[in-house]
């Protein structure tokens, strides 16, 4: 993702390099930015699995705190593929030994913190997930991908805003994946004073725009560019998009 933070390059693996590598300070900063970003997540899928909302909440912590205390962090290797399974498989081998994990990670180890606020914000967008989504993995998955799509949407923003058109973007953001794409062209066109053909060019440009940025963020969590492609592809399967 883009950042306006200069010390971090815009890559996650860049992130884990930094956690990897970094001086403590580096590192610090590089791992409260990998929780900020895959707490919800990592919390979904817990929830999904039957745990309760504190339990959850403690398993998404030791999870977190298990990247540093464990050294697990250390094992990432960009080459072997995608963040999102890097991520996927080590929660759901700590999930099947939780208890001797969580008992071994609190008896020492770096604590990692995430706002109250970020941890009730998660319970609460918890609650409006959809019922029929039974697979935890697939919850992780869907999550993520909201996760990757809303980044885009905002490195647009972004681009509007540099253009002081900050307004079109505000008017046509429905019509971009995670919008709710319910106004009829021939209204919007009207809201906005031009006719339905100009309006239709322009969402047509503005999704490719935001094509390139999804493009961006899938090609900063996956690290064979050939696989980047399918894993968009996926990606936007999950969020039925």
């Amino acid at each position: 993702m883009g950042s306006a933070n200069p010390q971090f390059p815009t890559t996650k693996w860049t992130l884990i390099r930094k956690v990897q590598k970094g001086d403590d300070r580096e590192a610090t900063a590089a791992m409260e930015e990998i929780c900020r970003q895959y707490w919800y997540p990592v919390y979904a899928f817990n929830r999904r699995q039957g745990f309760g909302e504190a339990d959850a909440e403690d398993l998404t912590q030791d999870f977190f705190r298990a990247l540093v205390s464990r050294e697990t962090i250390q094992a990432a290797r960009e080459e072997k593929g995608r963040l999102r399974s890097f991520m996927l498989n080590m929660l759901r081998e700590m999930n099947a030994n939780h208890l001797r994990s969580r008992a071994a990670e609190k008896r020492g180890g770096k604590a990692v913190i995430v706002s109250l606020d970020e941890k009730i914000d998660a319970e609460e967008r918890y609650r409006h997930e959809p019922a029929g989504i039974s697979d935890p993995a697939r919850l992780f998955d869907r999550a993520w991908a909201e996760r990757l799509l809303a980044a885009a949407t905002e490195r647009l923003r972004e681009d509007f805003e540099k253009g002081e058109n900050l307004d079109d973007f505000e008017q046509l953001r429905e019509y971009l994946p995670l919008g709710e794409n319910a106004t009829p062209y021939a209204d919007a066109a009207r809201k906005l004073g031009v006719k339905e053909g100009a309006l239709r060019l322009q969402i047509h440009r503005m999704r490719k725009r935001y094509a390139k940025h999804l493009e961006a963020e899938i090609a900063q969590t996956v690290a064979d560019p050939a696989e980047q492609r399918a894993e968009l592809a996926y990606l936007l399967e999950v969020v039925g998009r």
